[in-house]
């Protein structure tokens, strides 16, 4: 009699849980849901299969923003590139989104100069103003070196014109 009303307990316990089984697997289609989308790529990572994607609102699915995807197949990024505007298809599965469509539709303008870059190149420029104005008061070598011989000579040129002949021998 025992054995009987253990029996009866095991199944009521595991009834619910059977049922609720069921229930998740007849409803796995209805899981699935598909978003559009479209962007500019900022990344392609075929090893990972992975691409970064700045986009507009994606309905009910995320607003704009950068976002790293994972794609179906690495096969899907050999004709991806950085800065390509693409529209593409986002399946979403009991949580797991990934891109399994994505098409390229042309590519972006060109990025204007990065403000870093302007800071780089002012500093340069300041720098060689900076370094102009240290060194232009000292003339080109070639000119120091014939000033200095051209004033030894005529030193040397009038000392001899206004010296005695025993001054003259000895020089």
């Amino acid at each position: 009699m025992k054995k009987n009303r253990i029996s009866f307990i095991s199944l009521s316990k595991g009834l619910p849980f059977l049922i609720f089984v069921l229930f998740l697997s007849s409803n796995s289609e209805a899981a699935v849901k598909h978003f559009e989308g479209s962007g500019e790529v900022t990344s392609v990572d075929p090893v990972y299969s992975s691409v970064s994607i700045k986009h507009g609102a994606i309905k009910n699915f995320a607003g704009d923003g950068e976002t790293a995807f994972t794609v179906a197949s690495a096969d899907l990024l050999k004709k991806i590139n950085r800065r390509d505007l693409v529209d593409f298809t986002i399946t979403e599965d009991r949580g797991d989104a990934r891109i399994e469509k994505i098409t390229r539709t042309g590519q972006a303008p060109p990025e204007e100069g990065s403000k870093m870059g302007k800071v780089v190149q002012d500093v340069l420029v300041g720098t060689g103003e900076i370094a102009k104005g240290i060194a232009s008061p000292l003339p080109p070598a070639h000119e120091a070196v014939s000033g200095v011989v051209g004033a030894t000579t005529s030193a040397t040129g009038s000392a001899l014109n206004e010296a005695d002949t025993k001054v003259k021998t000895k020089f």
